[in-house]
């Protein structure tokens, strides 16, 4: 049980950043600079007002998505492999 609950902790961010709103350009155009800077509002968990605003580059963002993607398959794969 305690095993479920410290990987329900891990994932929380997981859940809260695909909560994120579109990446906001500075100029309107969506350009593949992997170096230009993206700024994201992000809501914080349990609440529905309050908002942090969090700015990478998209290279960034691009690996925070992959690493949260990974460990989320590794998440499923292992629960597939334990039988729950």
């Amino acid at each position: 049980m305690k095993k479920y609950l410290f990987l329900f902790a891990l994932l929380l961010p997981v859940a809260a950043s695909a909560q994120s709103s579109p990446p906001a350009s500075p100029n309107g155009a969506s350009t593949g600079n992997p170096n230009a800077m993206v700024c994201r509002n992000q809501r914080e968990t349990g609440s529905m007002l309050n908002r942090t605003r969090v700015c990478k580059t998209r290279a960034e963002w691009e690996a925070e998505r992959r690493d949260n993607r990974q460990a989320i398959d590794r998440t499923q794969t292992n629960r597939a492999m334990n039988g729950n």
